[in-house]
């Protein structure tokens, strides 16, 4: 990769409040039928096809689009510390119907989602690194609909 790439890769980092422990929201994240219920941005549905919780483990789910068309995100986990935080890197990102002017996200690109307590709210942070800049504001869009779909699932 070129120094002129590199130094053009973005960051997303994004905040969210729950009226849900951080046990909960942890749950969301780690068990695979909590998130096929809301994994992915509004108007997609998502199979979780494998979840191998470890350090070094693989994980793959499939997103199914309203026309039937479906593409798959697959990563690995890096660190799994109940409750507080999860580290993942997604290998392979979806690159279903990207808008023509979004270039698709080839190299992999490093997570983390921290659950942080505050009394009867708990918060997720959640870091995307190393999108390339017309990626990094569809990824802000895909993680914006399935933490929607997360707050609805609950409450």
């Amino acid at each position: 990769m070129s120094q002129a790439v590199a130094e053009d890769l973005r960051s997303v980092v994004l905040r969210y409040r729950f009226n849900a422990s951080v046990e909960e929201l942890f749950a969301a994240w780690t068990d695979p039928e909590m998130l096929a219920e809301w994994w992915g941005p509004e108007g997609f549905r998502s199979k979780v096809l494998v979840m191998e919780l470890h350090p070094g483990g693989r994980f793959e789910i499939e997103m199914t689009a309203e026309d039937g068309e479906a593409s798959r995100i697959t990563g690995v986990y890096r660190e799994i510390s109940p409750p507080t935080r999860l580290v993942f890197e997604i290998t392979e990102h979806c690159a279903k119907d990207l808008p023509p002017e979004v270039e698709p996200q080839i190299a992999p690109t490093p997570v983390t989602v921290e659950f942080v307590s505050h009394g009867d709210q708990s918060e997720i942070i959640l870091t995307q690194d190393g999108l390339n800049p017309t990626y990094s504001e569809l990824v802000t869009w895909g993680w914006g609909g399935a933490i929607d779909k997360l707050k609805t699932r609950l409450g």
